[in-house]
């Protein structure tokens, strides 16, 4: 009988510069691997709160959900679904032939597992959170193979800011939004079907902010935000249509202001605020050489 390849994924993932660290590889467990990856935070800046110290923290301070998925000639063919309270979460051990594979994970923090049938269009139930996802092109042949997986963010944060008085019968936010996407390419790590995503958010006299996350297109988007206020019985309130609102790949957008005013003005401020990592992704000469 052919010999199974054994894959043993150990996996703490999170977002920004990171350095690999392998400890206490045990090189006599014949047939397994144990990969184990450490990611550097780097401090926050502004509303870039996702990132507030420079540590190293495992996944499950950032998703309660992770999938492990193997794919062959576009077909997936071994999969591993862990929830943050099952024994071992950010570990995965999977048996396979030896071959060429994708092989993909997703961590998130939604109601119930991503859909991973398809490695382009991975789909999520429920309302879409911050989500990490890892892909890459692997060859195993009989013996074990070490793999070393990185997360990165894929999603885009547009958070409301409300600055003014929050009325006491106020008790629900409809977000609906166009531009972006609520289907993920595994491979791209980029949004691939234009959604119409709506969210609801439940609203409290003591909470100014309010989240809503979608995956770009490409690394810059352009948002259509409708905002509804609703009351305890379901009668509208206010409602306030946004343009044209900048979204990047890993940055938060914030719109500011007084929500509830009463004014069919503008009310808002919109500003992209920028992950705290302050790596430089490129140069660019000008004059071009």
């Amino acid at each position: 009988m052919r010999t199974l390849t054994l894959l043993l994924l150990s996996i703490v993932a999170f977002t920004s510069c990171e350095k690999v660290v392998l400890d206490n590889v045990d090189d006599n467990a014949k047939g397994n691997l144990i990969v184990s990856t450490q990611v550097q935070d780097e401090v926050g800046i502004g509303q870039a709160i996702w990132q507030s110290t420079r540590s190293t923290r495992p996944l499950a301070e950032f998703c309660t959900r992770i999938s492990y998925v193997l794919y062959q000639d576009g077909q997936r063919v071994k999969y591993v679904n862990q929830k943050q309270d099952d024994d071992g979460f950010g570990s995965a051990r999977l048996s396979i032939g030896a071959g060429q594979y994708t092989l993909l994970i997703v961590g998130h923090s939604g109601a119930s597992n991503a859909s991973t049938t398809d490695i382009n269009k991975i789909t999520f139930s429920g309302k879409l959170t911050d989500t990490f996802v890892f892909s890459q092109d692997i060859e195993l042949a009989d013996e074990a193979k070490n793999v070393n997986a990185l997360l990165t963010r894929t999603v885009a944060m547009v958070r409301l800011n409300v600055t003014g008085d929050i009325p006491s019968y106020a008790a629900r936010l409809k977000f609906y939004y166009t531009g972006g996407s609520s289907t993920l390419d595994g491979v791209t790590r980029r949004g691939c079907v234009d959604s119409r995503q709506t969210e609801y958010r439940d609203v409290s006299t003591t909470q100014r902010t309010y989240d809503i996350f979608t995956f770009p297109h490409e690394e810059e988007d352009i948002l259509k935000i409708t905002i509804t206020a609703y009351d305890a019985e379901g009668n509208e309130l206010i409602e306030r249509v946004i343009p044209d609102v900048p979204v990047r790949t890993n940055h938060i957008t914030t719109i500011s202001g007084d929500f509830f005013d009463g004014s069919n003005g503008a009310f808002i401020s919109v500003g992209a605020t920028p992950m705290a990592d302050d790596t430089w992704a490129g140069t660019i000469n000008y004059p071009s050489e």
